[in-house]
């Protein structure tokens, strides 16, 4: 990567880890009585210019907010909270933009319009250059929670009932989300398509074969990318390789895939676990975790040579990648892209340990960089 090139403050992926470590030990819901919905594609992140201006922002962010990631970007924070709550949303990044870590409560409607409760949590990132503040902010959706009871049999209830209200709460995200895709990407391509179709059919009747068959030819080019939209969605759904294959295998299809996609690049699947010793729910992060490890070497690690290990490790499993790259000490996140990697990774840092797992990243220069993940079965 050129860190010359403009496009964002210079900080580095070791920051953003450190931020993110930071920020996950001192966020907490900002009432007493309630809690957060995680969204279970993994955290929604951001990073904001001190004035809440968007610089970067994964896809959960994006989804929660009704946008997709480029669009976000350049925006502001406050120009998507309803007109009541937009002075008081104000105040609170002015007062982010000179603390190293602070929570509060706000209201945003996002494109849908509908007004959504949230708690947002930044941790101040200094950049290499004094001037370059910029803030990781963690989006979580508050839930308020019926008062604690005495009795453990209310207790017991209350529990049920909230795991409930998380299960359905978790599945009206996931439509909402899926829905907007299907509305925003889907439909109005096929539109695009019908609108295409129907005007070579014009053309043709009028004789105009030559251009009708240009347009029909831009049709299938765009029916194309619409096929590639659809697996792009079914695969965040669930990876179909998972399916398909089975964990093992579909790690290893993962491997070959990037090895022959790149050049004089070696990657190297190890595995002593079977497909059936891995518990379900725990494939889909597993997956994951190994797919944004390698696609971040690949992109800026410089490496040669990368491993994907799967193991037994004391009553759990243990899912590392390690590379022979630059590591990113040194490495500059001076782009758009460079920052939706980032985000990316601590993302999953964070879906890895709200489900009790173990997550961990060592670098250097001399030795490259090792990601890994531990779930304790």
């Amino acid at each position: 990567m050129d860190e010359s090139q403009p496009g964002g403050p210079q900080v580095r992926l070791l920051d953003l880890i450190e931020a993110m470590r930071k920020l996950r030990s001192g966020a907490q819901p900002s009432q007493p009585d309630a809690c957060v919905v995680t969204d279970p594609h993994g955290a929604a992140l951001a990073i904001l210019t001190p004035d809440g201006t968007f610089v970067s922002a994964n896809r959960s962010a994006a989804a929660l907010l009704g946008y997709s990631s480029a669009e976000l970007v350049g925006k502001r924070l406050v120009d998507l909270a309803p007109d009541d709550f937009r002075a008081a949303l104000a105040g609170e990044l002015s007062a982010s933009a000179v603390r190293e870590f602070h929570s509060f409560g706000a209201v945003l409607s996002g494109r849908a319009g509908r007004p959504m409760r949230l708690a947002l949590h930044q941790q101040r990132l200094a950049g290499r250059q004094t001037d370059s503040i910029v803030l990781l902010t963690l989006f979580e959706e508050l839930l308020i929670v019926e008062p604690r009871l005495a009795d453990p049999a209310e207790l017991v209830d209350a529990s049920e009932r909230l795991c409930q209200t998380y299960l359905m709460l978790g599945q009206q995200q996931e439509r909402q989300r899926l829905a907007a895709e299907l509305h925003d990407g889907l439909g109005q391509a096929l539109t695009l398509v019908k609108l295409m179709t129907e005007d070579a059919l014009m053309r043709i009747r009028r004789g105009q074969v030559g251009d009708a068959a240009k347009l029909l030819d831009a049709t299938v080019f765009r029916v194309r990318e619409t096929i590639g939209e659809v697996r792009q969605i079914c695969a965040e759904l669930r990876p179909i390789m998972l399916d398909k294959l089975g964990l093992p295998a579909a790690l290893d299809s993962l491997c070959r895939r990037i090895e022959h996609g790149t050049e004089a690049m070696s990657v190297v699947f190890d595995c002593d676990v079977a497909d059936e010793d891995v518990p379900e729910h725990l494939k889909p992060d597993m997956f994951r975790v190994a797919q944004e490890a390698l696609n971040n070497a690949v992109k800026h690690a410089e490496a040669t040579e990368i491993s994907l290990s799967l193991r037994r490790d004391a009553g759990g499993l243990r899912l590392t990648i390690q590379d022979n790259g630059i590591g990113y000490e040194s490495h500059p996140l001076a782009t758009e892209d460079a920052y939706t990697t980032g985000l990316g990774l601590i993302g999953m840092q964070h879906r890895v340990e709200m489900h009790g797992g173990a997550f961990s990243i060592e670098s250097s220069a001399t030795t490259g960089t090792r990601v890994c993940a531990t779930w304790m079965l």
